[in-house]
């Protein structure tokens, strides 16, 4: 639990560069373009906070419980993953 717990984090720091990365980058677009990916950027961040608040929350209780766990809370950061790998692909395209 605790290897995997290091490892999340470690995607959850990745998660949160990428958004100072992001911001920085976008910084010169016109403000409709910036204020559209500030809104996208937002709601990133929440979701990334909310994963690292269900990690944190987490109370072990039984093997059964930790896989289920484990199952839904990767499918979920894989999504997220894909969402701030979606955002920066946008902003190249432009």
């Amino acid at each position: 639990f605790n290897t995997y717990r290091s490892e999340i984090s470690n995607k959850i720091a990745a998660n949160e560069q990428s958004v100072v990365d992001f911001k920085a980058r976008i910084e010169n677009e016109k403000s409709e373009a910036k204020f559209e990916y500030n809104k996208k950027i937002e709601v990133l961040e929440k979701k990334n906070s909310d994963m690292k608040k269900k990690l944190a929350d987490y109370k072990a209780d039984g093997k059964e419980h930790w896989e289920s766990f484990k199952t839904e809370f990767n499918h979920d950061m894989d999504e997220l993953g894909s969402a701030f790998k979606d955002l920066t692909v946008d902003n190249v395209k432009k």
